[in-house]
C-alpha cells in the first residue's frame, strides 16, 4: 500500500452513532471460520454518511460480503488526538476499542476537518496522524483526506493537512489515502449551506467511497486467489526395438 487510492466520481450533522454490525460469514474467506472487522472511525461526516436518510452506508458494506463485523463510530467535532474527551478524540475512542478487546483487522479514517481549527502547522497535522496511525499499528488504514471552505484560511489548512497526511505515507507503508478533497472541489453543490458539512446527494457520494475503501482494504487481508495455469499431461508410448 503506501499510495493514493483516488475514488471514481459519482444539512448539517450534530449528533453521533455508534453502529456494530454483525453479517455473518463473508463469502470466498480464505478461512472459514476467521472473523475479520472493519472500523470506520470518523466525525460528523461519517455520522452523516452512515445516517439512513443520508449516506446509508451500511447496507452497502453488508452487501459486500467481505467483513462479518463493521463498526462505523461517527461523531460530531471529533478530533485525532488533543484534549478533548474520549468520545470526541479519535486516539482515545481507539484505546477504548482496545481495551474491550475490539480490535479491528482494517480501519477507514475519516478524521482532520476538525484538527484544522487547532493549528495551521503541517508540523501538528503530522504528529497527529502519527499518534494514531502508530496506536492502529501494521493493520492496513484508509485515510480519507479532508477539505473545509467554511472560512477563508481553511482551503489552505485543508491542503497542508492533505500534504502532512501523503508525507506519512512513506513511514507508515499500511496507509492509502483516499482523496474526498479532489471530489469535493469538482463537485461544490455537495455541500451544505455551512460548506462543511454535505447535501444528502455528498453524502450518499461519500458513502461509495467508503465502500471503495472497503472493498480495497478487504483484498489487502484477503487477496484474491490466483488462477493456477493448467497443466497438460501428455502420454507418450516408449518402444523398445528387440
Amino acid at each position: 500500500m503506501g499510495h493514493t487510492l483516488i475514488g471514481k466520481r459519482f444539512a448539517a450533522a450534530c449528533c453521533a452513532v455508534v453502529l456494530v454490525i454483525s453479517f455473518g460469514q463473508a463469502s470466498g474467506s480464505s478461512a472459514a471460520t476467521e472473523q475479520r472487522t472493519l472500523l470506520v472511525l470518523g466525525d460528523s461526516l461519517t455520522w452523516g454518511t452512515a445516517y439512513k436518510g443520508f449516506g446509508n452506508v451500511v447496507p452497502q458494506l453488508q452487501a459486500l460480503g467481505t467483513f462479518e463485523k463493521v463498526i462505523v463510530d461517527g461523531v460530531h467535532a471529533r478530533n485525532i488526538s488533543g484534549p478533548a474527551r474520549t468520545s470526541r478524540n479519535g486516539v482515545k475512542t481507539y484505546k477504548e476499542y482496545i481495551k474491550k478487546g475490539m480490535v479491528p483487522d482494517a480501519v477507514i479514517v475519516a478524521l482532520g476537518s476538525n484538527d484544522l481549527q487547532q493549528s495551521p502547522k503541517a508540523s501538528f497535522y503530522l504528529r497527529e496522524i502519527r499518534e494514531l496511525l502508530k496506536l492502529i499499528g501494521p493493520r492496513p488504514v484508509v485515510w480519507v483526506n479532508v477539505y473545509r471552505s467554511d472560512s477563508p484560511s481553511y482551503p489552505k489548512r485543508s491542503a497542508t493537512f492533505n500534504e502532512a497526511l501523503l508525507d506519512a505515507t512513506s513511514e507508515f507503508p499500511n496507509l492509502t489515502i483516499l482523496d474526498w478533497s479532489t471530489e469535493l472541489t469538482a463537485n461544490p453543490k455537495w455541500l451544505a449551506f455551512d460548506k462543511l458539512h454535505l447535501q444528502p446527494i455528498g453524502y450518499r457520494a461519500r458513502a461509495t467511497m467508503y465502500v471503495q475503501a472497503a472493498s480495497e482494504l478487504w483484498n489487502i487481508l484477503v487477496p484474491p486467489p490466483t488462477t493456477a495455469p493448467e497443466t497438460t499431461v501428455v502420454e507418450t508410448t516408449t518402444t523398445i526395438a528387440g
